[in-house]
């Protein structure tokens, strides 16, 4: 009898294979390259026929930074059209403003909730005084600009301009709204290492040596709007609760807006390296289940002699002298 430390141990196993071989002008040899046609092709168009194959578009949330461009016009319209007043910081705007023109106190804060260093909303406040005031206004067309910096993935810096519209039932000696900056794109934008600036300008900006300006003259508010409107990507103002009209009497007329910076749905083209990693996703998943059920076909067609083969066995190396299986 053996003892017990002297007692043979199985230190490594190596699997019993076998070798199917057949000539090249055969069945067996045909079956075998159809397999391996099948096991790319098949993948290939299951994963192409499930759409979205090449992800040429893809999309992303950010809050984009944003800052306040102190450029404003204020237009205010009261019963009848010699009461209107209005403020422009721009020069040059003097076409839209009405006869009367007064400067208004502006105040303009920041606001970080979460203290992330980029600004959650933007409180904008004007005071505008007025003889008139006793009157009150009706109507309020506000525009603002504010610069947006997209920073992510899709670098780009963008003048944004916040337009505000509302009328009040009856005289009124103040107005709060509030509302939410959009982001607009009528296509996707490209991600590059350098910041896009087609849109940086403010909208308000006005060269008046340009054609667009000849053709425009005298220049209007609707010019300034449809300009802007026609921009691949643009920002505006979402207002999302209806605006609150003050009726106390005072001699000013009180502006104040609270501009929401939510995080915004960004549309990109996407990279090649991208493009590719997503497709070869794809492609994996269907390559493995049809490698399982190829494999599986392929060992039921041979070990049954489906087709005709000849086998050539892998045997194990001969033991060494003076040792035994």
């Amino acid at each position: 009898m053996t003892l017990w430390p002297f007692q043979q141990v199985a230190c490594f196993e190596k699997p019993y294979s076998r070798s199917f071989v057949a000539p090249r002008c055969s069945a067996a040899y045909c079956f075998h390259l159809l397999c391996a046609a099948s096991l790319f092709f098949f993948p290939f168009f299951a994963s192409f026929a499930s759409d979205h194959f090449w992800v040429k578009e893809g999309s992303y949330h950010e809050q984009p930074l944003v800052s306040f461009a102190h450029e404003a016009v204020v237009l205010l319209a009261g019963e009848s059209p010699s009461d209107a007043v209005g403020w422009s910081s721009k020069a040059g705007l003097d076409g839209l403003l009405p006869g009367k023109v007064r400067v208004p106190i502006v105040r303009s804060t920041a606001l970080d909730s979460n203290l992330d260093g980029v600004p959650d909303s933007w409180k904008l406040e004007l005071e505008m005084p007025s003889g008139n005031i006793s009157k009150g206004y009706r109507h309020l067309t506000l525009l603002t600009v504010y610069t947006v910096e997209l920073r992510y993935r899709v670098l780009e810096k963008i003048g944004a301009l916040a337009a505000l519209d509302v009328s009040a039932p009856f005289p009124a000696t103040g107005v709060w709204a509030r509302g939410q900056l959009r982001l607009r794109q009528t296509g996707p934008l490209y991600t590059d290492y350098q910041v896009r600036d087609v849109y940086a300008e403010s909208p308000l900006d006005v060269r008046w040596a340009s054609n667009w300006a000849n053709r425009h003259t005298p220049l209007s508010l609707r010019a300034l709007l449809d300009r802007y409107a026609s921009r691949n990507e643009s920002v505006h103002l979402e207002t999302i609760v209806p605006p609150v009209w003050d009726y106390t009497p005072r001699d000013s007329f009180r502006i104040e807006v609270v501009i929401d910076v939510p995080p915004q749905l960004v549309h990109y083209v996407s990279a090649a390296f991208e493009v590719l990693k997503y497709a070869w996703m794809q492609f994996l998943s269907f390559l493995i289940p049809t490698w399982v059920v190829l494999h599986s076909v392929k060992a039921f067609a041979f070990d049954h002699q489906l087709v005709e083969t000849y086998v050539v066995p892998h045997l194990p190396p001969r033991l060494a002298p003076g040792s035994s299986s």
